[in-house]
């Protein structure tokens, strides 16, 4: 019995095993990222681009034209035998047909630019370069504005603050971050990381907070503050001691004498969001851009070293 091509769904291509009393049937699926792409829009509209009819098309493929016919109408599929014919025909790639990015790793409008600048002159390919280098600088600069506009270079507290009993502050320099600028941020002095659960659920452990230096605070707001068991962050109750704000009677913050130092450090202004930080690819241009503020951030604290 004679192999066929018969119609199948769509994005597939099913195929007549010869050999046997009975035909089986393999379905193929066509690669790509898009499979909801019509495989015969994009014949029939390469085949008009091409200035080919139906017969045309068949004619130089040795097939009937009926068979261009359902190819189409997406009655059918090409066999894959006959997909690279096809694909000369109409003037494409293979990865153009499969819906892929060419093994180059270019796009489909990349390739299209470089097989246009290989017609030119070799004058007129230099002028192009010159074009495309030109607004390729222009974008850049423009691009490179943008960020800086739109980061800024934060200091980095050492250590952690402790939701709990307090965390040890390290006698290290603080390092820096780049942040989105927000209306929280504006204000800020710097971020400090969270340890401990008993700021749940307004600071979680690991977070990072915005805070403003301050020497005082009042009733209500969150502070960062240095003990003598280390670094914590905590509420300001209404009669001005500190407070967790976890309801979790085990991770009450202890009560304190007078005796007892407590020095504020800093109001907090909020949590620093992940969309706030920078790309991991933008890092190497915010480091360029922030060349100067950077060196002058070392400057300062590597001469004094961490000291509020």
């Amino acid at each position: 019995m004679a192999g066929t091509v018969k119609g199948s769904v769509k994005g597939s291509v099913t195929v007549s095993i010869k050999g046997s009393v009975t035909e089986k049937k393999q379905t193929i699926p066509f690669p790509g990222p898009d499979r909801n792409i019509r495989i015969g829009d994009m014949i029939r509209d390469r085949r008009k681009q091409a200035g080919l009819s139906q017969q045309e098309l068949a004619d130089r493929l040795h097939i009937h034209k009926n068979t261009v016919m359902n190819w189409e109408a997406d009655k059918s599929k090409p066999e894959y035998s006959a997909i690279p014919a096809l694909c000369s025909v109409l003037g494409m790639k293979l990865h153009e047909f499969f819906l892929q990015e060419p093994d180059n790793g270019l796009s489909s409008l990349e390739n299209h630019v470089v097989e246009n600048l290989r017609l030119l002159s070799p004058g007129g390919r230099k002028l192009a370069a010159r074009i495309i280098s030109a607004m390729a600088d222009e974008e850049m600069a423009a691009r490179e504005a943008a960020i800086k506009e739109a980061f800024r270079l934060f200091l980095v507290r050492p250590g952690s603050v402790a939701a709990g009993v307090g965390a040890y502050v390290p006698d290290v320099a603080p390092t820096y971050a780049f942040l989105r600028k927000n209306d929280i941020n504006e204000r800020a002095d710097g971020i400090v990381r969270v340890s401990g659960d008993s700021m749940k659920p307004v600071y979680l452990d690991g977070q990072f907070v915005y805070y403003r230096k301050a020497e005082s605070a009042r009733p209500g707001e969150d502070v960062i503050v240095d003990t003598d068991e280390g670094a914590v962050i905590k509420r300001v109750d209404a009669d001005g001691t500190l407070r967790s704000v976890n309801p979790d009677p085990a991770l009450a913050y202890p009560q304190k004498y007078e005796g007892d130092t407590l020095v504020i450090r800093g109001i907090v202004l909020g949590v620093v969001s992940p969309s706030d930080r920078a790309k991991n690819q933008d890092l190497g241009m915010l480091q360029e851009l922030f060349a100067e503020e950077i060196r002058e951030f070392n400057d300062e604290y590597d001469a004094r070293g961490w000291d509020e």
